[in-house]
């Protein structure tokens, strides 16, 4: 894998408004955030932090109409020989929630994924998703991966199931493909993949997932920048 994998997760959507009908929810609004420690912040598979200890925040606001705004930040580590990277990313996010049934329901939602410091990493992207008894099913996709006017598109299934109260067990599979990959990154596409088990009691969360990519050879990354070797992911949080 070339070192050129600059990727993140949410950010700042830039003169944001939000609609009439988003305002006039306000009183039905609620509010939610987490607070998050882990050993390493993997993106679809990469290390965003060179596979180094991760700090994570967000908060999210929620309207009874199902629209719904929200911002994250996680530290984050691209240096490399003769580039100092940002050392944050900054992410903001607005959609719409709709309910198909008790067990199903499906969203859409618009990132915009932000790098103070090296603004040329910002970029926009956009995701649909479906829910459905305990497992989902999302696309994301953009245009202009990291600011550099090629596409990227994301595939993920994921499912959790509860074997006990408050405990479940965690799958995980994402497919990567595009053009960022073909002309940036050297080939053609990718899968990531974990398995993991996460309880929670009191607001107060934890979590201990393996991950691994289908990355081989030169492609893989065993150490360092955009690592992608396989790993044990443990991440401790608080909600509120």
């Amino acid at each position: 894998m070339t070192k050129t994998f600059k990727k993140t997760r949410l950010a700042l959507l830039t003169g944001l408004t939000l609609s009439a009908s988003l305002l006039s929810s306000a009183a039905f609004a609620e509010f939610s955030g987490e607070v998050s420690l882990t050993n390493d912040y993997r993106f679809r598979g990469v290390s965003q932090t060179a596979g180094d200890v991760a700090l994570q925040a967000g908060v999210d606001w929620s309207a009874d109409n199902g629209f719904f705004v929200g911002a994250w930040g996680s530290n984050v580590d691209f240096d490399e020989e003769g580039y100092e990277g940002p050392e944050l990313e900054i992410d903001v996010y607005v959609g719409y929630w709709g309910e198909i049934s008790d067990d199903a329901s499906w969203d859409v939602t618009l990132y915009r994924y932000n790098y103070p410091g090296d603004s040329d990493l910002d970029y926009l992207e956009a995701s649909v998703g479906f829910d459905f008894y305990g497992a989902r099913a999302a696309y994301w996709y953009t245009n202009d991966y990291s600011g550099t006017d090629l596409d990227l598109h994301y595939v993920d299934l994921n499912y959790s199931w509860g074997f006990a109260e408050n405990w479940s067990l965690d799958f995980h599979y994402g497919y990567n493909f595009g053009d960022a990959l073909d002309d940036g990154e050297g080939f053609d596409s990718y899968s990531d993949y974990s398995v993991g088990i996460s309880t929670e009691f009191n607001g107060f969360g934890i979590s201990l997932a393996y991950l691994d990519t289908d990355l081989s050879g030169d492609q893989e990354v065993e150490d360092g920048v955009y690592k992608t070797k396989a790993t044990a992911l443990l991440a401790l949080s608080y909600s509120f």
